[in-house]
């Protein structure tokens, strides 16, 4: 587990994060950021004023109305209403945020930098680095498999986001604070993303 410039301090098995930080948890698609999410923070249980936001529990609640159509036929309205609602979300003083993203697409880094930076939160990310075979068992373990072209380009812009996170946050997301870069492994063994004043 590394970090690049970290105000998110790592404190054990514990991410924590400044009380009104937004962190965006990144990776290939299949790399287990809904797992870790649903690990750390429960459909359905207290967050202690920390919201979540996960395109795949969005896309749960829409199941039961739309799931008789093919899902490619409405992944564009489910991504278009998930990024609305994380840019709705980035606001001044609504408390923590941890929202899921792959990343890997350089118009929705910067729409989340510019979000933030208007919105004056501090922006962190934890990327979840796991090998393009190993993201690919995940997602037939979930049951829902990314088109190859489109998994080859995530596998293939991932380890140039990894340099840049190394070198400065700030290149991959602007105005990114942080990066922390956990192994599977890693994210298995982390126990909480805690957010409050934090003391060095």
């Amino acid at each position: 587990m590394h970090s690049g410039l970290i105000e998110g301090v790592l404190r054990g098995r514990e991410l924590r994060y400044a009380v009104d930080a937004v962190v965006v948890l990144a990776g290939i698609p299949g790399a287990g950021k809904s797992t870790l999410l649903r690990r750390l923070y429960p459909v359905g249980s207290d967050h202690s004023g920390v919201r979540v936001l996960d395109s795949e529990r969005l896309r749960a609640r829409w199941m039961p109305l739309l799931g008789r159509v093919p899902y490619a036929w409405w992944r564009p309205l489910l991504h278009l209403a998930y990024y609305v609602t994380v840019l709705n979300a980035i606001r001044p003083g609504r408390g923590p945020l941890v929202l899921h993203d792959c990343a890997t697409r350089p118009w929705v880094r910067n729409l989340l930098g510019w979000r933030a930076r208007r919105a004056g939160v501090p922006l962190h990310l934890v990327l979840l680095d796991v090998p393009g075979d190993v993201a690919r068992s995940g997602q037939w373990a979930r049951g829902r498999v990314v088109r190859s072209g489109s998994m080859e380009t995530h596998c293939r812009r991932w380890p140039a986001l990894l340099r840049q996170a190394a070198d400065d946050p700030g290149h991959v997301v602007p105005g990114a604070q942080s990066a922390v870069v956990l192994s599977r492994r890693e994210a298995s063994a982390l126990q909480g993303i805690h957010f409050g004043h934090l003391t060095m």
